[in-house]
């Protein structure tokens, strides 16, 4: 199973190992504050298993505290959905959700009818003392399957990630699955590890995609359109977002493989 390759290539030390079942209680109380989030939570999730906890004692990876947040420890958890959150708005929300419940910043494992990784940066927040939330109020999430490029299998191991802190530690995971969604856009896969550069790439992940659906929307609107000049205005304009979304495929494909 996909899940049991992500762990085995994680490499992982076995004295950070605590495979303690997590209640959906904790998760319900901690972050689900609507009904429907309460109802997602019973429903939606299977089982949610705390695997690993990763900290300086037992990793030698130093812990990292600045204005604006606080790494002491990463949690590496595997979520099993049953239907109603095993795609689609269900699945985007239930992740959501144990993201914001954890106080750690964690490496999801999220099993459904696909097999998703999720990361997502925390921040102390600007209203409330003491809490933390969600960088970029959602999480990054990328479907493994087993035909991914075998280096992003190598990319995946703890003694490859930066050892600073534990934040660029965990920021080397948000780089791999950057370079793997790249990869389904580009063809090529290429890692990137500089910290200044992934906001960049994420953007640029961004545009390409949302340039796509609207060439694809604007390709649609012209096999309709009657007015041939209508038709000229409507092609000029497909070709020049397809030239916007091949310069940023071509500035995806750097890195370092």
């Amino acid at each position: 199973m996909i899940c049991e390759r992500i762990i085995d290539c994680l490499g992982l030390p076995v004295n950070t190992r605590i495979d303690q079942r997590v209640p959906k209680d904790v998760l319900s109380d901690q972050a689900a504050a609507t009904a429907s989030d309460r109802r997602l939570v019973k429903d939606g999730i299977d089982s949610l298993i705390w695997l690993v906890s990763l900290k300086p004692s037992n990793i030698g990876v130093p812990s990292y505290v600045d204005d604006q947040r606080e790494y002491l420890e990463i949690a590496i958890l595997q979520l099993r959905t049953r239907d109603l959150a095993s795609k689609g708005a269900g699945l985007t929300r239930v992740t959501e959700l144990l993201h914001r419940a954890i106080p750690y910043p964690v490496l999801l494992i999220v099993e459904g009818e696909e097999t998703f990784l999720s990361v997502a940066h925390k921040r102390w927040s600007q209203n409330e003392k003491d809490k933390m939330v969600l960088e970029d109020n959602y999480p990054h999430s990328s479907v493994i399957t087993e035909n991914v490029p075998e280096a992003f299998w190598g990319d995946l191991a703890l003694d490859r990630q930066p050892k600073a802190s534990l934040l660029a530690l965990y920021q080397g995971w948000l780089a791999c699955l950057v370079a793997l969604d790249a990869w389904r856009e580009t063809g090529r896969y290429c890692l990137f590890r500089d910290i200044d550069q992934l906001p960049q790439q994420r953007q640029q992940l961004h545009e390409v995609r949302e340039l796509a659906n609207e060439i694809a929307r604007l390709r649609k609107q012209a096999t309709k359109e009657r007015q041939i000049a209508r038709q000229v205005e409507l092609n000029l304009q497909i070709k020049r977002l397809e030239a916007e979304r091949k310069a940023l495929l071509n500035s995806l494909r750097g890195g370092v493989h």
